[in-house]
């Protein structure tokens, strides 16, 4: 057998291997949040509870005393393309005991209508020290090298 169809063996071997019929689905945060949500009864169901049913809320918000949950499911397409085909969010509000006193569930219809600000946020982020700017001439004299190697 010569080497061209060895390698072409071994290339669509590797390549149908790879392949898969089910569908590749990624979840991120609570799984089946929808059903989860109306098992929440409001006036009754306190923090306990809800911690029961949906695990602890990655998101807390202490002063408005609102706890946050989210669910995004999403696949690759044929061409590798992630599509999000699930993303809901709810909000859980508790009034001074600890009950749900509220809950706003939000879908991908909803989401679609609310609308977002256009101001740009102000980083916190590192201002200029002593490592930062000795990043950055680092940076400058590797670009300078750089260019006079391709000359």
């Amino acid at each position: 057998m010569s080497i061209l169809k060895k390698l072409s063996i071994l290339f669509f071997t590797l390549f149908f291997a790879s392949c898969t019929l089910n569908k590749i689905d990624n979840v991120h945060g609570v799984s089946n949040l929808k059903n989860k949500t109306k098992l929440i009864k409001i006036n009754e169901t306190n923090k306990n509870d809800i911690l029961k049913i949906m695990g602890p809320a990655p998101i807390k918000n202490k002063e408005d005393k609102r706890w946050s949950y989210f669910e995004v499911r999403e696949t690759k397409t044929k061409y590798g393309k992630r599509d999000i085909y699930l993303n809901d969010y709810v909000e859980i509000f508790f009034n001074n005991y600890g009950i749900a006193k509220k809950i706003d569930f939000y879908d991908l219809e909803k989401m679609k209508n609310i609308k977002f600000t256009e101001e740009k946020t102000k980083t916190l982020a590192v201002k200029d020290t002593f490592s930062r700017n000795l990043l950055n001439s680092t940076r400058k004299r590797m670009e300078n090298a750089r260019k006079k190697f391709k000359k």
